[in-house]
């Protein structure tokens, strides 16, 4: 796996990722967005439930759903 970064955009590239190793990372995301971070607190926070200890933003709990909903295009079978 490579990981390079633009420093002129701030973005990352991800490259040459195996199967097994998509898998993981869509196994995690995936959990994390269905089964935490399910309800906001009443401090505008995301929380994990108690099974985490972390706290996401709304605009970090909307970039987790939407990289879940994209990996999920590439699911492994």
């Amino acid at each position: 796996m490579k990981i390079n970064y633009c420093p002129s955009s701030r973005t990352f590239t991800l490259s040459g990722l195996s199967v097994q190793q998509l898998a993981v990372m869509f196994a995690v995301l995936r959990t994390a967005d269905h089964r935490c971070f399910t309800a906001r607190s009443d401090n505008g926070c995301w929380y994990s439930d108690n099974d985490f200890v972390l706290s996401l933003t709304d605009q970090e709990r909307a970039d987790l759903a939407s990289i879940a909903s994209r990996l999920e295009t590439y699911r492994p079978q």
